[in-house]
């Protein structure tokens, strides 16, 4: 069963930006020794939109434990392949994600107010 990790825009921040929900460790990807999926879903207020492209921040994972992101041909979703399967691909594996809904880009915070981190993960465990 895939990781389906839901994007929206979060509009209590300035400028707006992308809100990628982790919760109930969607974000999370156990040791398998079969490729497993992950796909961002663009909902509510940012359905409409297309996602613009996704970058890797901070650590770099090694080589081989991703496959290269894969967007619809609507711009509403994107797939990612996850060969998580040693110790060598586990992490936390932090990214950016920018996304364009009526013609403006909003991208991923890393940080929110009082220092707390906002940039999404990817945790193979």
């Amino acid at each position: 069963m895939p990781n389906q990790l839901r994007v929206s825009l979060d509009k209590s921040t300035q400028p707006w930006s992308v809100h990628v929900d982790q919760q109930g460790n969607a974000n999370h990807v156990d040791r398998s020794p079969d490729p497993q999926t992950i796909i961002w879903q663009l909902t509510g207020n940012a359905a409409s939109g297309a996602i613009v492209s996704f970058a890797w921040v901070d650590t770099l994972p090694p080589d081989g434990v991703f496959g290269s992101p894969a967007i619809s041909s609507n711009g509403n979703q994107m797939t990612l392949t996850d060969t998580h399967d040693s110790a060598r691909s586990a992490g936390i594996w932090s990214y950016e994600l920018t996304i364009n809904v009526g013609g403006t880009d909003y991208s991923t915070l890393t940080e929110l107010p009082a220092g707390r981190s906002a940039t999404p993960v990817i945790r193979d465990t």
